[in-house]
């Protein structure tokens, strides 16, 4: 990754040695910090989400962190994406929540407005990012106070399927000039001259795509104050005509195929079967994606008024409530900043801040992982300075942006009712 990089530090690692300490502030337990022995180490608890490839795979880094620091001993805890939220609420309502857990989204938000995250500043001589990409420190910081480390950083991008294109005798689109229209052209000319069942696209129905949507259009998905929403009736209008337009013109399926598609694993989607030429995507999850070799390219519009922006596609965060916050510290400084542990899990977080890290990977990388960290060096030389971390009480949008798209392609609600009734019941919800 060719960012520059972030001269800001939140500190410089520090020894291994366990490190006494007395919590203090909101949620800080009272609780007394152990002295870690070899004989009797201390425990360290350790949560995030993933399939059974992650979780090996992450348990094999702990297992040699555990090696270079005998003191501290780290208990990983895998659950499906699905469930990973409630079985978090839960913990930390029973008062077990993990030293360290993965976060995302709005989350971090949720969760630093009800005390549940420490401020990494009480730890920033166990933490090191002076080898952080430029701005990528700043993407776990909520109202200028550090509460997350970002474990890899993703953005929003369109997937190419060119034998798709090919069998149907379209040229691939170029992504420094198209635009929206043209990419509802370009699906509907995919699927007329494509066997029955392969399409152009499907639409996606996501809050971060439907932000990269606001920007490219002048607004913010959210206001500054994070108690409303940012985007206009008008331009979130639009969003659900496309949509709609991409059904309606045969550039994507039927509305009850697109609700399949979206809930299906990434192998077994349209895109997947190599029955789809083109897909809005997490950059980092063109790789799930089975069949032909795909290409990745910013999508429409990007060159009138970029969007897209490097995101933490992966979180790590530690309990406000930890008796042991510079172990867990150290925990998270290797994983972000080691390299044995980062030619693990290469980019299965999303591609490493640390640009040494990146480096030292990339040869290692896939041809789909090498595509993936040529077109995030691409975003990154667009300067897009990332929005403010999505506001609590906005873990719901997603699932209130899906409910009303589904509505406006089943031909229940107009695009415009749509856009209202959303805005209103996400305002709402930030209020």
């Amino acid at each position: 990754m060719r960012f520059g990089l972030n001269k800001s530090s939140l500190g410089i690692a520090g020894a291994t040695a366990a490190l006494a300490l007395v919590l203090t502030g909101c949620g800080g337990g009272g609780q007394t910090a152990k002295v870690g022995t070899v004989e009797d180490p201390v425990v360290l608890r350790f949560a995030w989400w993933g399939n059974d490839s992650r979780a090996k795979t992450t348990l094999e880094v702990i297992k040699d962190f555990e090696a270079a620091n005998p003191t501290i001993k780290v208990q990983g805890e895998n659950t499906e994406f699905s469930s990973y939220w409630d079985k978090m609420a839960t913990q930390i309502a029973g008062g077990t929540t993990p030293d360290v857990f993965a976060m995302s989204g709005s989350y971090p938000s949720e969760y630093s407005s009800r005390g549940v995250l420490l401020d990494l500043a009480k730890v920033k001589d166990q933490l090191d990012t002076s080898k952080f990409a430029e701005g990528t420190v700043d993407l776990g910081k909520i109202d200028g106070t550090q509460y997350t480390i970002t474990a890899g950083v993703n953005s929003m991008s369109m997937v190419i399927d060119p034998v798709v294109f090919e069998k149907a005798g379209v040229k691939l689109p170029d992504d420094e000039t198209w635009t929206w229209d043209d990419f509802a052209d370009i699906a509907a000319e995919i699927t007329k001259k494509s066997p029955q069942g392969t399409f152009g696209t499907t639409p996606m129905a996501n809050d971060s795509f439907l932000a990269v949507w606001a920007r490219q259009n002048g607004e913010d998905l959210y206001s500054e104050d994070g108690k409303k929403m940012g985007i206009s009736e008008d331009t979130l209008t639009k969003w659900f005509e496309l949509n709609k337009k991409l059904m309606e013109t045969g550039g994507a399926p039927s509305a009850s195929q697109t609700v399949e598609d979206g809930s299906a694993q990434p192998e077994l989607t349209l895109m997947g079967q190599g029955k789809q030429g083109m897909k809005i995507s997490w950059s980092n999850q063109m790789t799930s994606y089975s069949g032909s070799p795909l290409v990745m390219m910013k999508m429409p519009g990007e060159s009138k008024e970029p969007g897209a922006w490097l995101r933490s596609s992966m979180e790590y965060a530690i309990s406000s409530k930890s008796a042991q916050p510079k172990e867990a510290a150290l925990f998270i400084n290797y994983l972000v900043n080691n390299m044995d542990a980062a030619k693990k899990i290469k980019s299965d977080r999303g591609m490493p801040a640390n640009t040494e890290l990146k480096a030292g990977i990339t040869p290692l990388l896939k041809d789909s992982q090498q595509k993936e960290a040529a077109y995030l060096d691409r975003i990154a030389e667009l300067k897009i300075a990332a929005p403010k971390p999505f506001p609590a009480g906005s873990s719901s949008t997603l699932e209130v942006l899906n409910r009303y798209n589904t509505d406006v392609l089943f031909g229940k609600v107009s695009p415009r009712d749509a856009a209202k009734g959303m805005i209103s019941e996400v305002n709402q919800n930030l209020g």
